[in-house]
């Protein structure tokens, strides 16, 4: 099997995997009911396509039924600090964020392929 295929694999499993932690963990309890409460959905066909932990905020990309990115920043704190939450279809996504890495590109293809099933 070539590399490529097995690069595939892991991607597919890890996003997978997150779906199902963002669905069910207490830990992602925030970043579910936000999206859940912006998008007036219930929808369980999403997938963190990027995750960016740093020191004041957590940012997260995640695609919701296949058609739709959402950026979202999450404060630490939770006294404080503003939530970011931006909306863009996968085209206008990928026109704004042409600075994506081949991985991160390739997860969001695989991540479509899944929102697809």
């Amino acid at each position: 099997m070539t590399q490529q295929r097995l690069s595939d694999k892991q991607m597919v499993r890890e996003l997978e995997l997150g779906r199902e932690q963002l669905l069910s963990e207490a830990a992602s309890q925030r970043l579910l009911s936000l999206l859940r409460r912006r998008l007036q959905s219930i929808t369980r066909n999403l997938y963190v396509v990027r995750w960016i932990p740093e020191q004041a905020e957590d940012s997260y990309d995640v695609l919701v039924d296949g058609a739709i990115v959402v950026h979202i920043e999450i404060p630490r704190d939770l006294s404080g600090g503003e939530i970011l939450f931006e909306k863009k279809d996968v085209k206008e996504y990928l026109n704004s964020h042409r600075h994506l890495t081949k991985p991160d590109r390739r997860r969001l293809e695989l991540a479509l392929e899944l929102a697809q099933r």
